[in-house]
């Protein structure tokens, strides 16, 4: 039986991320600012929130710094799916907090109308991140090593034709993380890179997935193919970004959904593949 995430689990678990820096994209809201309330919750010295949203992003600071106190939250406004402004945020947070060493790559929409952006802003920003972690916090560049959480969906794994382009940016995110979070870049670097795909999440994301649709036959076919899924709360996709701070190997892939417990994906080696296809 799988175990349900609660506050025993949370309680239960040997975290302590004092003296720890994260950068959240996409983090003024939904997944993100719950993974921002997890990490200062754990005693993170501080986290850097960036998301093209100013007034989101000023309402969630504030209520940050209530919760929290003041000093430990920066907002930096942005499309973090261009290099500019992603590089300001590393190098203004380092600035500020003298270190990185954590990077969770979150900022995403689901939008194929406009699929453009959607490439632009789920799958760009993941690797101009991921890049620009992997600089600021390597070992051979003087840095600590770190941690580059990149969050994708669980469109990552099983497609959807009612959002064939969302599945795109999602499978990109996958495969990205697992080539780039080799062991090899790892064993280089210092920073482990590891890919999160939550199930369905109560997040403004989804909400808006119907209002986004190419046509209504499209959003009727991901109902159906999502039909059987809880819908978590943004919480349980915090929580499993502990497990994956502590468990993780370089290059995993992980999936928390229905309010359970994330689980490692297993992918066939090619080789296997490649055996079973001739027998």
């Amino acid at each position: 039986m799988k175990r349900t995430l609660t506050k025993e689990f949370l309680q239960s678990k040997t975290i302590n991320l004092d003296n720890k820096v994260a950068i959240i994209t996409g983090g003024t809201e939904g997944i993100g600012l719950a993974i921002a309330k997890i990490f200062l919750k754990c005693g993170i010295s501080g986290v850097a929130i960036a998301d093209n949203s100013k007034d989101k992003g000023v309402e969630s600071i504030q209520k940050l710094e209530c919760e929290f106190g003041d000093n430990r939250v920066l907002f930096f406004e942005g499309d973090m799916s261009q290099s500019k402004p992603f590089d300001r945020v590393f190098k203004e947070t380092i600035k500020h907090f003298e270190n990185v060493n954590i990077v969770v790559n979150n900022a995403g929409i689901m939008n194929d109308v406009k699929w453009e952006t959607q490439i632009n802003t789920n799958l760009s920003s993941a690797v101009i991140g991921t890049l620009l972690g992997m600089q600021y916090m390597s070992k051979t560049c003087f840095g600590q090593g770190g941690l580059i959480i990149n969050v994708a969906s669980i469109m990552g794994l099983i497609p959807s034709s009612g959002y064939p382009i969302h599945t795109l940016t999602q499978f990109g995110i996958v495969g990205f993380s697992r080539a780039i979070g080799n062991i090899n870049h790892y064993d280089r670097t210092g920073v482990k890179i590891t890919a999160l795909c939550p199930g369905l999440t109560n997040t403004k994301l989804l909400k808006q997935a119907s209002y986004h649709a190419i046509n209504d036959k499209f959003h009727k076919e991901f109902k159906e193919e999502s039909g059987g899924c809880l819908l978590q709360k943004t919480e349980s996709v915090a929580l499993a970004t502990l497990n994956i701070l502590h468990d993780s190997m370089p290059g995993s892939v992980w999936v928390v959904e229905n309010n359970n417990k994330p689980y490692e994906i297993r992918f066939p080696e090619v080789a296997d593949m490649r055996f079973k296809n001739k027998c």
